[in-house]
């Protein structure tokens, strides 16, 4: 008298066969054995589907109607699938909703691909070097004079400024950590 239903699209959670149900319901608490619950399903007072499997639905009336006692364990011991699938549906969801938010803000320019802002900023720093060669170029007789020197020695002058500039371009281009100390003068 095996009273079978359909549950083949598999939307209801379920257990895969009668073994998986009787460890579910031994790991819970519940003093059950193997030939019980088998009888049980013979009996038709927990039902199996077409495909073998049996909904957890249906297990959790069998606890009910096959007055099981629990012998040790708690309500929390006993997994309720459907609770998880849904757990499992929220954080997706959650998933989802981070990584929505993120685009959206992407796209309002909050942030950028890291790439973009590496070809950022190496055009910013090529527009401050060519920046400061112009006006180390403008300026160069103007600084010399400003000093007392020679305008003979400006192709010097201005050699050493264009080291200085590289030096700091330099500097300022690697990875490496650098050490601001702070003083309060006050």
């Amino acid at each position: 008298m095996d009273q079978e239903i359909n549950n083949s699209e598999g939307f209801l959670p379920s257990f895969p066969n009668r073994r998986s149900v009787l460890f579910h319901l031994q790991n819970a608490g519940y003093q059950i054995s193997k030939s019980k619950l088998y009888g049980d399903f013979k009996k038709g007072i927990i039902r199996k589907e077409k495909d073998k499997t049996v909904l957890e639905s249906e297990v959790r009336a069998y606890i009910i109607a096959g007055n099981l006692k629990r012998v040790d364990g708690s309500l929390e011991d006993l997994s309720d699938l459907q609770t998880q699938k849904n757990k499992e549906e929220v954080k997706k969801l959650q998933e989802q909703v981070a990584k929505l938010k993120f685009e959206r803000e992407r796209e309002e320019g909050k942030y950028i691909l890291r790439k973009d802002f590496e070809t950022e900023l190496v055009a910013r720093a090529a527009i401050f070097d060519a920046g400061f060669r112009h006006l180390f170029q403008v300026q160069l007789r103007k600084w010399i004079a400003l000093v007392g020197g020679k305008p003979e020695k400006a192709a010097d002058f201005l050699q050493a400024l264009n080291q200085a500039l590289d030096e700091q371009l330099t500097s300022y281009a690697t990875t490496r950590t650098f050490h601001v100390l702070f003083e309060d003068l006050a």
